[in-house]
């Protein structure tokens, strides 16, 4: 009995030894895969707009907890984005920013807050002597090194290709006829980057080492870019099948995902042939004499607004009847300008202008795309102070879609299909 005893007693000391020696062992790298099992899917499919939620003001005036990012359905019910791990399990990890890259793809960041608790609780569990995370002087922010890429149909997360740049919410990003979507950004050296949404990876396009500030894409992935941003010097287009043109002209547009440019008074459309030549064609020439050329599409009529003058169809230049004031905003259907409690909008149908005026709330931030004749909004509401979220119609009428609650302050407003 004596010897069963002490065989037992050895095994239990040699078990106790062997795990000490496992957790005070040589330093070991955290494992990413152990935020990576907590990012597997987020509820957005149905999502109209999405916005986050500032934490409650706390007695001194402070903001408190970190409120998450919400969003509106289609049947105007309002819920949080949750993330759902591989395993099942839900808010382990909180999203902390969503921006819009195309209609399909989302790109993702979790709070950190949750990753470095996370990467502490490993390291506490691995060492006797662990490290510790140094906390950042904000609680709350983006965890940019697990950028995620969510397909919104399938609300499937996918990892964000490494050791490549993640286009900024206020970047210039275009999609092809494919759905491919293009932005500026940086591979050993400034890149146009293209994403696949059927794979989900990124690829550069330009040669090393080019310097560029601007850039378009053609509906059929050819790639404009130039320096400057207004007046194009050494504009180039790269081909997909990978030759580059020189075009010495200074102005450049896209027009119904063919490339055109303006030589003097013509303009230009280069056909391609292919995926790898282009073919000059003089399409009309513009009647009215300039140096300077902006180009607004209008959605409506299916045409380009030349300087706020003229119109081209694709086949002749027209000059219009008087110059139409074009706001900053842009719907499907008009483009807008506000200041204070005054909207000015155009319609793109006839270009008449008309004025409203929304009295009732202040906006704190606002939204509007191509892809959507109304205009959303952040703000709060005079008569009691609540936050809201609101949209302002076609026919510009004022609904409300949400009254946050406990009064937190509603930010970053997306709006969705």
């Amino acid at each position: 009995m004596k010897k069963n005893y002490s065989f037992i007693l050895s095994l239990l000391l040699f078990g106790s030894i062997l795990t000490s020696c496992e957790k005070n062992g040589s330093y070991q790298e955290f494992d990413h895969n152990e935020i990576y099992k907590h990012l597997s899917s987020v509820n957005v499919r149905d999502a109209k707009m999405i916005y986050t939620k500032e934490g409650a003001r706390t007695r001194s005036g402070e903001s408190g907890a970190f409120g998450g990012v919400w969003k509106i359905d289609q049947n105007g019910n309002e819920s949080k984005l949750i993330i759902t791990g591989s395993d099942g399990k839900t808010n382990v990890l909180n999203i902390y920013e969503i921006n819009k890259l195309s209609d399909d793809v989302l790109l993702m960041f979790p709070d950190w807050y949750d990753t470095n608790r996370i990467e502490q609780e490993w390291y506490n569990s691995h060492s006797d002597d662990p490290i510790h995370i140094d906390i950042p002087s904000e609680s709350h922010g983006a965890a940019t090194e697990y950028a995620m890429l969510l397909n919104k149909e399938t609300e499937k997360l996918y990892r964000f290709p490494e050791n490549v740049s993640t286009p900024n919410k206020n970047d210039n990003i275009f999609t092809d006829k494919q759905g491919n979507i293009y932005y500026k950004g940086y591979l050993k050296g400034e890149q146009v980057l293209k994403l696949s949404p059927e794979t989900m990876s990124i690829e550069g396009l330009l040669p090393d080492d080019i310097r560029f500030d601007n850039f378009s894409v053609t509906g059929d992935g050819f790639i404009v870019y130039w320096k400057e941003f207004e007046q194009q010097q050494n504009c180039r287009v790269k081909c997909p099948g990978g030759k580059i043109y020189p075009i010495t002209d200074t102005y450049t547009f896209v027009f119904n995902g063919d490339l055109y440019s303006v030589r003097d008074k013509e303009i230009i459309k280069y056909e391609t042939i292919g995926n790898n030549e282009l073919k000059e064609k003089k399409i009309c020439t513009i009647p009215t004499d300039n140096t300077y050329w902006k180009f607004i599409p209008n959605y409506v009529r299916n045409t380009m607004v030349i300087n706020g003058t003229l119109e081209f169809d694709g086949e002749q230049c027209t000059k219009l009847d008087r110059q139409i004031s074009i706001g900053n905003l842009r719907t499907s259907k008009a483009w807008y300008s506000y200041s204070n409690t005054t909207f000015s909008k155009t319609a793109m149908k006839d270009y008449q202008e008309s004025q409203f005026q929304v009295l009732e709330y202040e906006i704190q931030d606002i939204s509007a795309n191509s892809e959507s004749s109304n205009i959303t909004f952040v703000g709060f509401r005079y008569s009691d102070g609540a936050n809201v979220v609101g949209t302002i119609t076609e026919t510009d009428e004022v609904v409300i879609n949400s009254i946050a609650d406990n009064g937190n302050k509603i930010i970053n407003l997306i709006s969705l299909n």
